[in-house]
């Protein structure tokens, strides 16, 4: 059986191959060099290239192949369970080349059950590049991603996904810590360390680059690789950093709580354009221009309590109940006993994207599994009867056996020194994963790696108005291509000193907008296009 080991460079080169040709055949023998070249390579790459179905045959150390085949172009269509979680979209998979398609199931422990998919454009229309692809929430749920494996191929990536050790809910936590470290950061690793041998064994030779790029479940597979395996990719690029679970959770429950307190607590999602608008009233001009867009949140001095109605309940006030429930979302949760703050706080401006952690009958799923599975170990816990105690249940959150779930290590002293980039991208209005826990991340990484380490390798901006992700932003947002703002970065030296990002209306690009490395923020010049990020300055 044997063991895959990252894929070693080529020990000849052009020019090497010129010095042996001219010593062995004189300086004008051409043709003789050409029929070394052929000697030395013809031979090498394609006895070590195999064909897609042979890849069946291959023993793993610690799994099995269960699928190698070849899919021709266009003939892909999709399954009945291949469904993206967000919105249950089929994925698209029209115009797709012809890819050689890989399925494995590894087990790196007796009790993991790890399953990977990997798919690999033909040799011809390979970039030489890979892409390892996340998997969001608590993973299971959304099986290979094919959405992004599709994408990938597209794109002449190869690309590799897998269920994070476990299909359906959480309950596998339950009695199984090595599933645990499955999801947490092993099924990434093992993943990307077979797929690069599959790519040696397919094309002759592996991945010259390795890359990761998005948020959610991405954000977990990169950072938790930058952090653990160093080795396995070479840069990273981070949207949303879903990476802490053992504090993400007590975030989303707080917000709920505060909200369902009590039935007066409870503030209509209706209501949230009233503290929206007047968060805007207060704090929209402080970057010079007035658009509907708090460009520096973290500076914003907003009171909710200018909201409050005069006499009687209205729709276009909060009552004093609703108004308390929006101070403790705005101040994020603490420990009552200690005053220790837990996660971060939402910022102003994210108001209108409080529906699914505030709204609803329910809490958020990913808190409600959580803390079901992880924290009490209770399938029959029940959020109404047992309320989240945000100071003993930290505690319980903080298990040993939960450790596996964050990835939130602020050493990337090795990722670093060996030319690894990261690229951190936040929301100002993420609703999902507030701003601060990139803040304190990046402030982590400063400090540990130091200053000037950090300014070579890393670049982290905070995007006004952008929810969880690129065009997440609802009428109005903001897109940008985080892996070729990465690729252009490690391969091309283009350091993202700066984030030009595409601003959208109803669907409609309207222009751009200048985003500035934090703490930084774009401040308008007072003239000019309002669109163009050249009539920007960055500025504190």
């Amino acid at each position: 059986m044997m063991r895959f080991n990252r894929p070693t460079a080529d020990v000849y080169t052009t020019s090497s191959v010129k010095r042996t040709a001219s010593k062995a055949f004189g300086k004008n023998s051409f043709l003789m060099m050409m029929v070394l070249v052929a000697t030395l390579f013809g031979p090498r790459l394609s006895a070590a290239a195999k064909s897609c179905e042979s890849l069946s045959s291959l023993g793993l150390t610690n799994g099995t192949i269960t699928l190698a085949e070849m899919v021709a172009a266009g003939a892909l269509k999709p399954s009945a369970n291949e469904r993206i979680v967000e919105g249950g979209r089929v994925p698209n998979y029209a115009g797709l080349p012809a890819f050689c398609r890989v399925q494995a199931n590894l087990r790196p422990s007796p009790d993991s059950d790890i399953r990977m998919e990997l798919w690999m454009p033909v040799s011809e229309s390979w970039n030489r590049k890979f892409l390892g692809i996340g998997n969001g929430g608590l993973g299971g749920g959304a099986g290979m991603n094919p959405a992004p494996l599709a994408n990938a191929i597209r794109m002449g990536y190869a690309g590799a996904s897998n269920n994070t050790g476990h299909d359906g809910d959480s309950s596998y936590a339950l009695g199984h810590p090595e599933k645990i470290k499955d999801f947490g950061y092993r099924s990434v690793h093992e993943m990307t360390v077979v797929a690069k041998d599959l790519m040696k064994q397919y094309y002759g030779s592996g991945p010259r680059l390795s890359y990761v790029a998005g948020g959610g479940g991405a954000a977990i597979a990169g950072l938790s690789s930058a952090q653990r395996y160093p080795a396995d990719y070479d840069s990273v690029a981070v949207t949303g950093m879903a990476s802490y679970f053992t504090r993400q959770t007590f975030g989303q429950m707080w917000i709920w709580q505060a909200t369902h307190k009590d039935k007066a607590s409870f503030i209509p999602p209706a209501k949230y354009a009233v503290l929206h608008n007047a968060a805007l009233a207060g704090c929209d001009a402080t970057d010079g221009l007035k658009d509907g867009i708090i460009g520096d949140p973290e500076g914003c001095q907003f009171d909710p309590a200018v909201t409050l109605c005069k006499d009687v309940d209205a729709q276009d006030c909060l009552t004093a109940p609703q108004v308390e429930a929006a101070k403790k979302i705005y101040s994020g949760p603490h420990n009552p006993r200690t005053g220790t703050e837990i996660y971060s706080p939402m910022y102003p401006g994210s108001e209108l994207g409080w529906g699914p952690l505030a709204g609803g009958d329910e809490p958020f799923p990913v808190p409600i599994e959580f803390f079901k599975y992880f924290v009490f170990r209770d399938p029959n816990w029940n959020y109404k009867r047992r309320p989240v105690n945000f100071d003993s249940d930290l505690q319980l959150a903080d298990n040993p056996e939960n450790a596996p779930m964050d990835s939130v290590a602020p050493d990337l002293g090795r990722f670093f020194s060996r030319g690894g980039k990261l690229l951190l991208i936040g929301g100002w209005s993420d609703n999902l994963i507030p701003p601060k826990i990139s803040i304190n991340y990046y402030r982590a990484v400063v400090a540990k790696v130091g200053p000037k380490k950090a300014s070579e390798s890393m670049r982290f901006f905070m995007v006004p108005g952008m929810l969880h992700g690129p065009g997440t932003g609802g009428a109005e947002n903001f897109d940008f291509d985080s892996l070729s703002l990465l690729t252009g970065w490690k391969e091309d030296h283009k350091v993202p000193d700066q984030l030009i990002v595409r601003h959208y209306k109803g669907g409609t690009q309207v222009g751009s907008r200048l985003v500035c490395q934090y703490p930084q923020i774009a401040r308008y010049q007072g003239s000019g296009n309002t669109e163009d990020p050249s009539n920007y300055v960055c500025k504190r």
